[in-house]
């Protein structure tokens, strides 16, 4: 599951109309509510209201639709305030945001079900794969490593790392394997 947290580079804006210390529906001055992350279904941001007098409220917006904030009021340990027209939001690094993003399980896909398996990725997407090269026995186990048999682009191994394969290999006409000094490249 990706993080549901969204943020944006100092954002602020300053409301259009009053609010009272309960409402969940800010209207934002036409046009400022672009400075805003755009939520998907699950996402969130939050942000900081303040008065004339410095007086703050943290809030967890839900959604935006335009220069409209759906929000959650008096978040980590504020209390919900009425705001005057022409009071300022802003998107403020919070304590909540932080454990927000860095907890595992927003980062890590759901651990249920995926006993053994290790985090992968396609460059973009992580998720539970097998440690193997996908070979499995008569059923579910992953005892087989499988590789290839022939070599067809240059490769290094890395500075003091060994390296196997089970053979017979063939390594292409014009292609390189290069095993540095005081590694070795083994095959059975």
């Amino acid at each position: 599951m990706a993080t549901p947290i969204k943020f944006t580079n100092n954002a602020f804006a300053t409301l259009a109309a009053s609010i009272t210390n309960s409402a969940t529906s800010i209207t934002l001055t036409s046009g400022q509510g672009a400075r805003f992350p755009s939520l998907s279904a699950g996402e969130h941001f939050h942000a900081t209201l303040i008065d004339t007098n410095n007086n703050l409220e943290i809030v967890k917006c839900t959604a935006r639709s335009t220069d409209v904030l759906t929000v959650v009021r008096a978040q980590e340990s504020t209390t919900g305030r009425a705001y005057a027209s022409g009071d300022r939001i802003e998107i403020r690094l919070t304590a909540q945001a932080i454990s927000d993003v860095s907890n595992i399980n927003y980062n890590v896909p759901a651990q249920t079900g995926n006993a053994d398996k290790v985090l992968v990725t396609n460059g973009s997407v992580v998720s539970w794969g097998l440690a193997s090269s996908g070979a499995t026995g008569g059923g579910t186990d992953t005892i087989f490593v499988e590789n290839g048999q022939t070599v067809t682009t240059n490769y290094t191994i890395t500075t003091n790392k060994n390296a196997m394969s089970t053979g017979p290999i063939t390594v292409n006409s014009g292609i390189t394997v290069t095993i540095p000094t005081g590694s070795r490249y083994v095959i059975i």
